[in-house]
């Protein structure tokens, strides 16, 4: 069980998904994020840990702050950015070219005009799913590749 933004996630600990982009969460004295995307049925990580992975599909760049920002490898459209921290924030893309803001604190996940507090996210389901067209979604299934995916690291 993990606790974010005084919601509860027992089984797996993702908050969010961006445009099939997974960010897990892992709770202590500094959260951890780590940030990843199915290709070919493999897990492929663009953010470890905090810290950029180089990719095929992905840029991954982080600056002197330790934002990462990501973007699309082939046309370098900005996907989003993590600021990890006591107060996690994260910036989505739009398709519009449009941003999306999400920020998780000890008290909410707040996405948009979205608030997300004491809620129990209970086995394969994720706090709030948002789509690149800005719409949200709460409490979705994390399909099922992927929850093979998350038991076999």
């Amino acid at each position: 069980m993990a606790r974010f933004g005084g919601n509860e996630f027992t089984g797996f600990s993702i908050p969010l998904i961006f445009a099939g982009r997974y960010f897990l969460m892992e709770p202590g004295k500094e959260v951890l994020i780590s940030v990843f995307t199915e290709q070919k049925g493999e897990a492929v990580f663009e953010v470890l840990k905090n810290n950029p992975v180089q990719n095929p599909y992905t840029e991954v760049n982080s600056n002197a702050t330790r934002i990462v920002t990501v973007a699309d490898k082939q046309s370098g459209k900005f996907l989003y950015k993590v600021r990890p921290g006591s107060e996690t924030s994260v910036t989505f893309g739009k398709l519009d070219g449009g941003e999306i803001s999400a920020r998780i604190t000890d008290q909410q996940i707040e996405v948009g005009g979205t608030v997300l507090q004491n809620n129990t996210f209970v086995g394969s389901m994720v706090g709030v799913v948002v789509n690149q067209d800005g719409r949200i979604g709460i409490g979705a299934s994390i399909p099922p590749l992927v929850r093979r995916l998350l038991t076999s690291q």
